[in-house]
């Protein structure tokens, strides 16, 4: 077959990290993956880190689960594949993209898009995850979901030589979602979609008790200690608002601003999968329908877009003279969000009764 490409969601209904992107580029339409979507991604945090590509400070936001999503979705078959094990089995890395695909499984994993941004050779790294569902043989390319290539996510199709230089030069210790996974090794991961049967229904108590957590800023990273050792510093739930103006208003108080708008991004589209989600749950009977109820939620979904929004026009302009509306905007989306939500609560608590 000259071209392949497996079925993905043209506009994922969130993008703001790589592995929620890939997630739902797969998985967003199918009324399974559905139910335990709307069961998860409730619960926000954030905590500092030292950013991989510049060494400087960051504040790391995201909606739980983050990256380990990939592999414990229910509606996901994902194995981790270790570069030994891809040349043992085929030799090439890009025969054993095309391999996979062939099999249905689509490819993740951490490329040097430097090598693939670049015509000529450059003396750094740009160590990005890449998200592979097709090829093109006669075209020798795959089709591929990245943010790098039009400053948004978006599906690109690069050529093999760059995905094989991009994928030779990364070093295990470079290999961040490998090394975040505390594998220690270089590899892909190959993932097949898993729909067909009903895996995973909402569920209700773990919608309650995670909206509790969030409102309530409790520690949710404490359900998992299991898996790995605890961060000293994170900040969960509501709280993460706080943690984020903090942020800004340091950016906005230095003398030459240098704005990092992820955490706005991952929040934007946290508001928008809560109001989905309070829509899935209206629409299959786990809340009474109630349309003021969705319409005060989507005021919280505005404000936290036009706060977004006025962030990267302060960043682009420089003119901190709207600071002043962007904290309005994004103080009115905290307090809408919690009046809203503690509603939501009540309600799933009175159903349980």
């Amino acid at each position: 077959m000259a071209k392949k490409r497996l079925p993905v969601t043209r506009t994922p209904l969130i993008t703001s990290w790589q592995w929620h992107a890939t997630l739902f580029s797969i998985l967003s339409d199918d009324v399974n993956a559905k139910k335990w979507i709307f069961s998860n991604y409730i619960q926000l945090r954030c905590y500092n880190i030292e950013e991989i590509f510049t060494g400087d400070d960051m504040l790391f936001a995201d909606i739980m689960p983050g990256s380990s999503s990939l592999k414990e979705c229910p509606y996901l078959i994902t194995s981790l594949m270790t570069k030994e094990q891809i040349q043992s089995y085929c030799g090439d890395i890009v025969d054993f993209i095309i391999k996979t695909i062939d099999l249905g499984g689509y490819v993740y994993g951490v490329f040097d898009e430097a090598k693939i941004l670049s015509d000529v050779e450059v003396d750094y790294k740009f160590p990005h995850e890449l998200f592979i569902y097709g090829y093109d043989l006669e075209g020798e390319g795959f089709y591929v979901g990245d943010f790098t290539f039009k400053d948004k996510y978006a599906h690109n199709k690069i050529s093999f030589e760059d995905v094989r230089k991009g994928y030779d030069v990364i070093s295990a210790a470079e290999d961040h979602m490998f090394k975040d996974d505390y594998k220690g090794t270089r590899g892909l991961y190959v993932i097949f979609k898993n729909t067909d049967t009903c895996y995973y229904d909402v569920d209700t108590v773990l919608i309650r008790n995670t909206l509790r957590e969030y409102l309530n800023s409790e520690d949710t990273k404490n359900h998992f200690r299991m898996m790995r050792n605890r961060f000293d510093d994170t900040t969960f739930g509501v709280e993460v608002y706080d943690k984020v103006l903090e942020r800004i208003n340091k950016q906005l108080s230095a003398e030459e601003p240098d704005f990092d708008i992820r955490a706005l991004h991952i929040m934007y589209d946290h508001k928008v999968l809560m109001y989905e989600r309070i829509k899935y749950l209206m629409a299959n009977g786990y809340l009474n329908y109630d349309e003021e109820l969705i319409d005060n939620y989507g005021e919280v979904v505005k404000n936290m877009l036009t706060a977004r929004n006025l962030l990267i026009k302060i960043s682009i302009n420089e003119d901190v003279n709207e600071a002043s509306r962007f904290k309005t905007y994004f103080n009115i989306a905290k307090e809408k969000e919690v009046a809203v939500l503690l509603e939501v609560l009540s309600r799933l608590d009175q159903r349980a009764k």
